[in-house]
């Protein structure tokens, strides 16, 4: 009995393995590479909780100590967020900090966490609130300690007009929203990450969930339901694997309700507010000695360090091929 137990454990182990994505990016670029190689469990369901240091960009946007939304990192000083969060925080400016360096918003004895307070903050002017059209806007702050002490990145821009990812490609979601659909659900203390799908504007489920300008919105989930964003991951990042690299592909917006089948979540198309993002921030090109993709004006360098791994289905194969052989002795 001791034994057949033990191979369930290790048949476990093999198929987490295997369902697990390694995206390992290129550690000289610029921006959309962290620290720590991203593993992502796709058969959890909902969502798991992330490694430390592997999202360096992922900032908590904050009122008076408490998470109210997410935000990535463009620079040492400004953050890329939605603009209902910006609109609804605006009474509260005096009180608005960004937590930065962490994934655990409770933890105190972490000496790499910093903390700034909002300088400014710019809401898209054609932000629509009914329908959340150009639902995004710009956080500015002093200036973060970037230095390798602190676990601070930042994430790639797309190029203007042209999406990171095509219809069904998986994307990443990341945030401290609320884990479960209660009403009185509290924000997550660990930073979760989520796997998801971009689904065609056209489909059923995209046009059910009142998406309304495709120019500068689209749909990412699961159709069955089970796997979303949800309160609390609004203005957080929703990124794309592309040359080794994470581009900021949309912005958590809005959903109705959340990981509800046949309703999507509605994310701001990142690649339609370029001119937007530059209006404000100023990026520096760096000089490159060898082949590079210019997202922004941010230089991603493609070397190829390593693509996504996804191997060992030849294992299973062997696996049970012995659990069936030792079993029918």
């Amino acid at each position: 009995m001791h034994v057949m137990f033990l191979f369930i454990f290790i048949f476990y182990s093999i198929i987490n393995s295997i369902l697990a994505a390694n995206y390992s990016c290129n550690t000289v670029s610029s921006c959309g590479c962290s620290t720590v190689s991203t593993v992502v469990t796709s058969r959890i369901i909902g969502g798991e909780i992330a490694s430390n240091h592997t999202w360096d960009w992922i900032v908590s946007f904050q009122s008076n100590g408490a998470h109210r939304c997410g935000a990535s990192l463009l620079t040492s000083e400004y953050a890329v967020t939605a603009a209902h969060c910006t609109v609804a925080l605006l009474p509260l400016m005096p009180n608005l900090t960004i937590v930065a360096g962490t994934n655990y918003l409770t933890d105190s004895s972490n000496t790499a966490v910093q903390r700034r307070s909002i300088i400014n903050m710019f809401t898209h002017p054609n932000y629509k609130n009914g329908t959340f059209v150009n639902d995004i806007a710009i956080l500015q702050f002093a200036p973060l300690n970037i230095s390798s002490d602190f676990n601070i990145g930042f994430i790639c821009l797309p190029q203007i007009n042209h999406d990171p990812f095509q219809t069904n490609t998986s994307l990443i979601a990341i945030g401290w929203g609320v884990t479960s659909t209660a009403a009185n659900a509290n924000a997550s203390d660990f930073l979760e990450q989520v796997t998801v799908q971009v689904f065609s504007s056209t489909s059923s489920d995209c046009q059910r969930s009142n998406i309304t300008n495709t120019t500068v919105q689209f749909c990412a989930g699961v159709s069955e339901g089970g796997k979303d964003t949800c309160r609390g991951d609004s203005g957080g990042p929703l990124m794309a694997f592309v040359d080794n690299a994470w581009v900021l592909a949309g912005i958590t917006s809005f959903g109705q309700g959340c990981a509800q089948a046949g309703y999507l979540g509605v994310y701001t198309r990142v690649s339609s507010f370029i001119p937007f993002i530059n209006s404000i921030i100023f990026f520096s090109i760096q000089a490159s000695t060898t082949p590079s993709q210019v997202l922004n004006g941010i230089t991603v360098k493609n070397q190829g360090r390593n693509m996504i791994n996804k191997s060992g289905s030849i294992s299973i194969f062997c696996f049970l091929f012995i659990i069936f052989s030792l079993f029918s002795i």
